[in-house]
């Protein structure tokens, strides 16, 4: 079989690029190593940008909207009203969304194929896979895109390295009665964890409460501990191993006479900040369709998305040297006039604006450690790439 792309992985990011790739009259396969097209239950929280990518959104993909994000920290909290809300979304659902749309604009979606080898060809590359009964299935493309997560079998075999990961784990939990559905609240607590807790509901009844953690061990005690304090039961858990940005990490790779690009986890399009995947992933998969329809280089089309994903890296690295007590003056510093810039402006769409903060409320300098771009620049040279083994998702 000769394909004009193969992509390998169901991914959300895999499937929108089929999608996009099919929209174009490019004749797609997408592989995926599963039986059924049936992924792990999870909640997440995206910015309004998903609905320019994804006008058409409804349930079951779409579970509720947050109108109001509450950030605190040990001593005091702020809260910032959103202009437009931000949306509540069943990854499985969306999933299973755009593999429908997938199929219906021409794309072969291959299930039970599991990525076995790519060997490189004067005139394009032949990829390998095999089934559940070791049955070989053989196909040859001229352009691959790797949409196989973070531990990407597609980017180890081309040599490419996997991006830095972190677990997040979270629980799902009966909503207090007090609670407000639309409200999203982050605490955070640099004694448990560099990045944060959240609560996030998923309708007016229920919600999930969950942390990103630095230790895979230590995880399910931190957040019981948490649940405890906050008053939460769990009724189950959601968990994953989620890819993070890094500027060195490389996403396109000539392999023979064939091009290989990541998308997604693949190529860590991740905000740092906030661990956030999904908007930036779509983004991704659509630069990499759109670097195949009109043969430019892929970095040329992420340009923008590259620009975004920088940005939260450098904050990341800023905040990373925070303690509690530094939190507890940031939350202090966020006056009127930030909260209405927080209130205009999503978490994926802050490259070209964020330095107004710093006229917004010049105290922000203050909280700035002293060092400089150098500095940041240095901590990405010397930040390990290679990603620890893999996770199963946690039941």
């Amino acid at each position: 079989m000769d394909w004009d792309c193969v992509v390998v992985g169901a991914s959300s990011a895999g499937l929108f690029a089929a999608l996009e790739l099919a929209q174009a009259g490019k004749r797609v396969a997408l592989f995926e190593q599963a039986q059924a097209l049936h992924p792990a239950r999870r909640t997440l929280i995206v910015t309004p940008s998903l609905r320019r990518i994804l006008p058409a959104l409804r349930a079951p993909v779409l579970l509720h909207t947050i109108r109001d994000l509450v950030l605190a920290s040990a001593r005091g909290e702020t809260v910032v009203t959103l202009n437009d809300p931000d949306l509540i979304i069943e990854r499985g659902a969306l999933i299973q969304t755009l593999a429908e749309q997938a199929r219906a604009c021409g794309v072969s979606l291959q299930l039970n194929r599991r990525f076995h080898s790519i060997t490189p060809c004067t005139d394009g590359a032949e990829l390998k896979f095999h089934d559940a009964a070791r049955n070989e299935h053989i196909v040859t493309t001229r352009a691959v895109i790797g949409a196989d997560g973070v531990f990407s079998d597609v980017a180890r075999a081309v040599g490419l390295k996997h991006p830095p990961s972190v677990p997040i784990l979270q629980a799902e939990i009966e909503l207090p009665p007090s609670w407000d559905s639309a409200v999203t609240q982050v605490w955070f607590d640099t004694d448990e964890t560099r990045f944060f807790y959240w609560l996030i509901p998923e309708s007016p009844t229920r919600a999930v409460v969950g942390l990103v953690g630095d230790e895979r061990a230590q995880m399910r005690h931190i957040l019981r501990r948490f649940l405890e304090r906050e008053g939460f039961k769990p009724l189950a858990y959601q968990g994953a191993r989620i890819a993070l940005y890094h500027p060195r990490i490389k996403t396109e790779i000539a392999y023979g006479g064939a091009r290989v690009v990541l998308v997604g986890d693949a190529a860590g399009q991740v905000k740092v900040t906030t661990v956030g995947g999904t908007v930036s992933g779509l983004w991704g998969a659509r630069a990499a369709a759109r670097a195949l329809i009109s043969e430019r280089a892929y970095a040329l089309e992420l340009r923008p998305l590259t620009r975004e994903l920088e940005l939260h890296w450098y904050l990341r690295a800023v905040l990373d040297r925070f303690d509690n007590r530094a939190y507890n003056e940031l939350i202090q510093v966020v006056n009127p006039r930030v909260r209405e810039f927080l209130s205009a402006h999503n978490r994926d769409e802050l490259a070209g604006v964020a330095w107004q903060l710093l006229f917004l409320q010049p105290r922000f300098l203050k909280l700035l450690p002293q060092f400089g771009w150098q500095t940041l620049r240095r901590r990405g040279d010397r930040s390990r790439l290679a990603a620890p083994a893999p996770d199963e998702f946690i039941s």
